[in-house]
C-alpha cells in the first residue's frame, strides 16, 4: 500500500498547487507528530520481518516474523496521541478496521482475488500455500469479510491489487494531511 500512499500524496500535493496556483515547497514544512519515531520503529521491524521471511520462510523463527502486525498497534498509538488532528482520526479509523480484519483472521489480511485480474489463478495459489507473511486467501472462514482485502482495484491501475475499506480510511487521512499541512502553513504565513 505504500505504491497508493505516494500516489495520493503526488495527487495531493497537485491539487494543492491548481488551488493554491504556486509551487509547493516540501523543504518548507514542519510537520508535527507527536511519536513518530514509533511508526518508523514499526516500518522497520515489518521491512526486516518480510525481508527474512521471504529468505528463511521454512524457519520455525518464523513464527515470530507473523508479528509484523504489530505496527497497526505503533499507529494505532500514534493516532491516539495525536488524536485533535483531523487526519490522525482518519488514520486510526482505517488502522481500528485492518487491525479488526488482521486479529480475527490468524493474524493476516485475508485477500479476495478477482477474476478479473491477469494471473488469479497464481494468486489464489500463492496465497494457498501460506508463503505471504501478512496475507492470506478470503474464504467462508474468513471473518469480518467487509474489513478485509475486497476492493480491487484493476486494470488500467499499473499496481493491479485489492485494498480494504482501512485502507481507503489511510489512503484519505493521507490525502488530508497533506491539504491541513499546508493549509495550516497558508493560515500561519497570513
Amino acid at each position: 500500500m505504500l505504491i497508493e500512499m505516494v500516489i495520493i500524496s503526488i495527487i495531493s500535493l497537485i491539487i494543492l498547487m491548481i488551488r493554491k496556483r504556486k509551487t509547493v515547497i516540501l523543504s518548507k514544512i514542519d510537520i508535527e507528530i507527536k511519536g513518530y519515531k514509533i511508526i518508523i520503529i514499526m516500518a522497520i521491524i515489518e521491512i526486516t520481518a518480510q525481508f527474512l521471511f521471504k529468505r528463511f520462510n521454512n524457519s520455525n523463527l518464523l513464527q515470530i516474523l507473523s508479528l509484523n502486525w504489530l505496527i497497526y498497534l505503533g499507529i494505532l498509538i500514534i493516532a491516539i496521541i495525536n488524536i485533535k488532528k483531523h487526519y490522525m482520526k482518519i488514520f486510526l479509523i482505517g488502522t481500528l478496521l485492518n487491525f479488526i480484519a488482521i486479529i480475527t483472521n490468524n493474524f493476516k489480511m485475508p485477500v479476495l482475488v478477482s477474476e478479473s485480474l491477469l494471473n488469479y489463478k497464481a494468486n489464489i495459489l500463492f496465497l494457498k500455500s501460506g508463503q505471504d507473511l501478512v496475507h492470506s486467501l478470503l474464504t467462508d472462514a474468513t471473518h469480518f469479510k467487509i474489513l478485509c482485502d475486497i476492493i480491487t482495484l484493476p486494470p488500467p491501475y499499473p499496481f493491479v491489487k485489492a485494498i480494504s475499506i482501512g485502507d481507503v480510511f489511510l489512503l484519505i487521512g493521507v490525502f488530508i494531511f497533506w491539504q491541513e499541512t499546508f493549509g495550516n502553513k497558508e493560515r500561519e504565513n497570513a
